[in-house]
């Protein structure tokens, strides 16, 4: 009989522990949507890719990789900023800061309208391309 009460004490905590990794988990991705959401750069991981950046940012891809000073290839678009650090011999916080940089500095030379800032859809789509980028 006591054994079965020490598993059920086993059982128990070990599920309450599990529950509260599981909420602390949502709520940390909660705050990384509302954070990407609001167009904050601080977000980018290494586990994404130069195309995922630029969609989530509303940046040209074009524009990372030239910043970046990597060609644009059908082999690299795939590759997640970790693996393009390690082929590139870059740090990938150095990597994650360049494109930080960049993003920001994209921002400021092409600023949104007005009502595009206003959109509760999610970060401000730059009104204006420089010549040469696509538009995502």
């Amino acid at each position: 009989m006591l054994g079965l009460v020490l598993l059920l004490c086993l059982a128990v905590s070990t599920t309450v522990y599990a529950a509260s990794s599981t909420y602390h988990a949502v709520q940390h991705l909660q705050q990384q949507s509302a954070l990407v959401k609001a167009g904050d750069v601080r977000s980018i991981r290494p586990w994404m890719t130069i195309p995922y950046v630029a969609r989530l940012y509303h940046v040209p891809a074009t524009y990372l990789y030239r910043t970046l000073h990597i060609a644009a290839t059908p082999s690299v678009e795939h590759l997640t900023l970790h693996a393009l650090a390690l082929r590139t011999r870059r740090p990938v916080d150095d990597l994650i800061r360049t494109l930080q940089q960049a993003i920001e500095t994209y921002r400021q030379r092409h600023p949104a309208p007005a009502s595009a800032r206003t959109n509760s859809q999610g970060p401000a789509v730059p009104s204006a391309m420089a010549e040469g980028e696509e538009r995502l």
